[in-house]
């Protein structure tokens, strides 16, 4: 990766990509493409001919690559060839040649395609960064967010061993973090105490709160078997999804989003108990709404709880 999250692009990669523009589509079609990742794109203007002038079929395909790689937009421009390969364009079909090269080129540099979202991501043995290695220094997205916080630390702090501790957090950690990687989360810092988790994609909301719920399944598990402490860890979780402007230094991040989220988590969330915002909790479902109880929180506003129970 690049400093600002983009990906390494070597010279093999560009010149497939090439290849495949230059034998796959003609040259509107490659400006057309390029359009829907970068507004107004004009192959006249970026290439320094004048309208009248054709563009040539392989310097168009060089100059597309070029400004792709500049902007950063190398993997989501092949996602986008290959939904061209496979729906067409316009009706009409455009079979994208040396694709499979393309692919692999990418897979090789740490990525895998995930064929339910669409998109490249981070995958294999490769490290996990908070960005999944395709959110952009400094632009914001709408995220879901999975705050933990671990009821009395400060208590908990002085009653025993900085071993016990140490031992009694970390698994938590771990928990957390594996939790949240399992349903294409991140772990996006963690301050001893407690930490945050962000989700993306389609179904983040219910990925969130999925986490959430198993989070405190596997909590329940290891204070009857497991806890070194005399009495159960308790931890108060909170769900909460918004607009958020990514920093690869988490900590330097300021949102209102994250703010609602310590909110919810600080003045509504019971002990070893589960709260979701609205925003979260009516894009759910029926299956997950059922085992939610409505907490009013002010005249208007509801948060949404839940608790782990054995019938």
């Amino acid at each position: 990766m690049s400093a600002n999250g983009a990906l390494r692009i070597g010279a093999r990669l560009e010149r497939y990509i090439v290849d495949a523009l230059s034998h796959s589509m003609t040259v509107h079609v490659m400006e057309r493409l390029a359009s829907r990742i970068i507004p107004n794109y004009n192959l006249h203007e970026r290439i320094g001919f004048p309208e009248t002038v054709p563009v040539p079929q392989r310097d168009a395909a060089e100059q597309v690559v070029l400004d792709m790689k500049a902007e950063g937009y190398v993997p989501r421009f092949t996602e986008l060839l290959i939904e061209v390969n496979q729906n067409g364009l316009m009706g009409r079909r455009i079979p994208i040649r040396f694709l499979q090269r393309i692919i692999n080129e990418i897979e090789e540099m740490g990525y895998l395609y995930n064929q339910e979202y669409r998109i490249f991501m981070e995958g294999g043995q490769g490290a996990r960064t908070p960005g999944w290695g395709i959110l952009r220094q400094g632009q914001t997205y709408d995220l879901s967010f999975v705050k933990m916080d671990i009821v009395g630390n400060t208590k908990l702090v002085r009653k025993y061993p900085r071993s016990t501790i140490a031992k009694t957090y970390n698994w938590l950690k771990q928990t957390a973090g594996r939790i949240a990687e399992n349903r294409n989360g991140r772990l996006w810092c963690w301050e001893g105490d407690g930490g945050l988790a962000a989700f993306n994609f389609n179904d983040k909301n219910i990925q969130a709160t999925l986490a959430g719920i198993e989070l405190l399944h596997e909590l329940s598990l290891y204070n009857s078997f497991e806890c070194p402490l005399k009495a159960p860890l308790e931890v108060r979780v909170a769900v909460h999804t918004g607009p958020c402007q990514y920093l690869e230094v988490t900590d330097d991040i300021q949102s209102a989003t994250l703010r609602q989220l310590d909110a919810i988590e600080s003045r509504y969330t019971e002990p070893n108990g589960l709260a979701v915002s609205p925003g979260v909790y009516f894009d759910l479902g029926t299956k997950l709404e059922k085992y939610f109880v409505p907490f009013r929180v002010s005249n208007e506003q509801f948060v949404y709880r839940y608790r782990l129970t054995w019938e």
